[in-house]
């Protein structure tokens, strides 16, 4: 059976009847006492008219005496709004035309929400701070505010110094729905602390890993300040680490890479690591399950369709993986059109519930398969191992199927699409630079040969690895465009003044892709992919004095806990990788779906977006669409 989620349904009973319930009935009173007094009749056309015409009123009447109020509370703590976008208009409908004309799609019209899911990532956010002469603006479409950033200090207080001010909010609750339910990401509060700490104290132990060899050893200090937690942590003590697990699926990956190579045939990259991710991150988060990905077909160059995401698979597997891809898209299209938009065209269809119900066919048997474990585990009168899976020590501490299955869906969204959109888009810019693909392989066939499995202890020592790894974060991080809700009024403090934000559950789009290329922060080359820039001792200094300016995995209290993880997973990738391959070349025209080539007026666009020859895009995380 599908779950019914109600919670937006209600939500949007209670909403509209604020909106329409009010004017509504001071119509009716006023018609009524013009009755009495003055025993006037207007013609039932009229009144229908009056009452219409009310709602709009009321509306526009009650936004300027908030807009007034405000001003006035702003003022009074000695700060200021956002300049406002607005249009000239009802609703600034006139605003939703604009900007879709201006985003370059190639359709005639779009919305704004169609400019946030399906124009070129971020580019509609810089267009109205362009506009508006800001990095940091307040949004007015169909009565509904919001603020719109790419001010690296104003993020830095929401995610850092002023955290305990914002939250994701019940909105962001609503548009994850039962996709993510009371996983990480759909967390606030107490309910995040235990999750975020139940997860890292797992993580950690499984990231400080010291295998007898010492083929697999991290620095423990900076992962334990990545995590923010102290950890009474032995590393000493001889465990297995999941070294093996990454190796065999990445000599798996290479391959297929190898045949595709041997005969010719182009490979979808985004869709191979997507593999690769899916299958490593099954054992690691299941155990000995493996999701054997890698072995079924892969997609044909030139026939396939395209997805949710990427390509469209087939079987069991592809259903997963498009209903898994298929739920991040709705989020990002339920923020697109707006809190009133989605609960409205949603209200008798929950797009969300039949997605949910396909991962479950996966999900449900491995929840179940491991409470069975347990229970066996206790009547025999046995403990939990220490090295077994992620699931294994959910079940240790709850037998709440639907929460197990929950953090799941979370943590597997997380180790999947990071590391494998870092691998894609770093073979992007590698087949699209080969001057930089020559230098980093000489660098990694000095160090290893064309053979030598590095340690992870060595690939520390990679700085250009790290440099290229960094610059492919920097253009393309991994989460481009984010929210956060107000939980009350705040100021936030700037470099021009304190910033208002009026009330309670205000939600603030900042954009972390546009951050990471301004120009005044970067440098004029900052549209460019350029390694050499973590090189600079100059340029490293700045980062680190204002490291804000750099966000691929989130900050403050809920920075990215397999941050690290993802890291050294890409490093292997690789560095095997260009062991076995001296040239990669990008087969976009011939190999991918026609609807997935970015249109020609691109061209005409300014930064990255003009010479792009992939279509980046997100839907929580980033991707290439069609792959």
């Amino acid at each position: 059976s599908i779950m019914v989620d109600l919670t937006y349904r209600i939500w949007l009973i209670k909403s509209l009847a604020r909106l329409f319930i009010l004017p509504l009935a001071a119509v009716a009173l006023a018609l009524r006492a013009l009755d009495r007094a003055k025993s006037v009749h207007l013609h039932p056309a009229y009144q229908v008219a009056i009452y219409v015409l009310s709602l709009p009123v009321y509306w526009t009447s009650w936004i300027k005496f908030t807009r007034w109020d405000e001003d006035r509370r702003a003022k009074k703590r000695g700060a200021k709004l956002p300049p406002i976008s607005e249009g000239n208009k009802l609703g600034n409908i006139d605003v939703l035309k604009r900007r879709g004309r201006r985003s370059n799609m190639g359709q005639k019209k779009c919305r704004f929400g169609r400019g946030v899911t399906e124009d070129y990532v971020g580019s509609i956010v810089d267009e109205l701070l362009d506009e508006a002469g800001v990095d940091t603006a307040r949004l007015s479409l169909l009565w509904t505010d919001q603020i719109i950033t790419r001010d690296h200090d104003v993020l830095k207080y929401i995610l850092s110094t002023g955290f305990n001010d914002f939250e994701k909010g019940p909105q962001a609750f609503m548009r994850f729905g039962s996709f993510l339910g009371t996983g990480i990401f759909g967390s606030d509060g107490e309910r995040a602390k235990y999750v975020s700490h139940d997860s890292s104290l797992y993580l950690t132990e499984k990231i400080l890993l010291l295998k007898r060899h010492r083929h697999f050893e991290i620095g423990m200090r900076s992962t334990e300040q990545s995590l923010g937690h102290t950890l009474n942590f032995d590393p000493s003590r001889e465990r297995i680490s999941d070294y093996e697990c990454f190796s065999r699926h990445t000599e798996k990956l290479l391959a297929i890479i190898q045949a595709r190579s041997s005969s010719g045939t182009p490979i979808d990259v985004q869709d191979a690591f997507g593999r690769f991710t899916m299958d490593a991150a099954g054992e690691f988060l299941f155990g000995n399950h493996d999701f054997a990905t890698l072995d079924l077909p892969l997609p044909k160059p030139g026939q396939t369709e395209e997805g949710a995401k990427g390509s469209v698979l087939e079987g069991g597997f592809g259903r997963f993986v498009q209903a898994f891809e298929q739920g991040q898209t709705n989020v990002m299209k339920r923020l697109g059109k707006g809190k009133y938009g989605w609960t409205i065209t949603e209200f008798f269809n929950d797009k969300q519930a039949p997605i949910v119900q396909v991962m479950e066919e996966y999900l449900g048997p491995l929840a179940t398969a491991a409470i069975k474990r347990k229970k066996e585990r206790e009547a025999r009168g046995e403990e939990t191992k220490e090295h077994e899976s992620f699931l294994d020590h959910l079940v240790a501490s709850t037998e709440n199927v639907i929460l197990i299955k929950d953090q799941l869906r979370n943590i597997l969204l997380a180790a999947r699409d990071t590391t494998a959109q870092l691998l894609s888009f770093t073979c992007y810019f590698l087949a699209t630079k080969p001057e930089i693909m020559d230098r980093l392989r000489q660098e990694i066939l000095s160090a290893y040969g064309d053979s030598t499995i590095p340690t992870y202890n060595d690939l520390k020592k990679q700085k250009y690895l790290r440099g290229v790894l960094d610059e492919t974060l920097r253009l393309f991080p991994p989460v481009p465009v984010n929210v956060r809700h107000s939980k009350h009024d705040v100021v936030i403090p700037t470099r021009e003044g304190g910033l208002y934000i009026p009330r309670g559950d205000f939600p603030c789009l900042f954009s972390t892709i546009s951050i990471q290329r301004r120009k005044d922060l970067w440098g004029d080359d900052a549209d460019e992919f350029n390694p050499e820039r973590w090189m600079d001792p100059e340029r490293a200094r700045r980062i680190t004095s204002d490291p804000f300016m750099f966000l691929p995995f989130n900050g403050g209290p809920r920075i990215c806990l397999g941050q690290q993880f993802a890291y050294n997973e890409a490093s292997f990738v690789l560095v095997r990788l260009l062991q076995k391959f001296s040239r990669i070349t990008l087969a976009q025209d011939e190999a991918a779906p026609a609807s997935a080539l970015p249109p020609a007026i691109w061209k005409e666009a300014k930064g990255r977006k003009r010479v792009e020859k992939v279509w980046p895009k997100t839907a929580l995380t980033l991707y290439s669409k069609g792959g």
